[in-house]
């Protein structure tokens, strides 16, 4: 990291990167109302839902968000940062009382 945080544009890509580059190809053509849509009702039946099926569906998106957080982590200033890391540990802390 260069001395105010950002990530220099000659680094290697990370394995998590160069796996995600397909993934995030594909999202990138699906209309972002529908991605909009899909984060809604997973978080709208995960908490919804008072059995196992309900905690299931919040880890799937807090994995899916924590997946986009750890991509866009480099060049995140630490305020995005700390508020991505609030909102999936506030997602997981949800699950998992759904599933105990």
């Amino acid at each position: 990291m260069d001395h105010d945080g950002r990530v220099p544009n000659d680094r290697r890509p990370t394995a998590l990167e160069r796996f995600s580059g397909p993934l995030l190809l594909k999202l990138s053509r699906v209309p972002r109302w529908m991605l909009l849509v899909a984060v809604l009702a997973l978080t709208v039946a995960g908490l919804l839902l008072e059995n196992v099926l309900g905690g299931v569906l919040l880890l799937l998106l807090a994995a899916f968000l924590a997946w986009l957080a750890v991509l866009g982590w480099p060049s995140l200033a630490p305020v995005g940062r700390l508020l991505r890391l609030l909102v999936i540990g506030l997602v997981v802390y949800v699950a998992f009382t759904k599933l105990i």
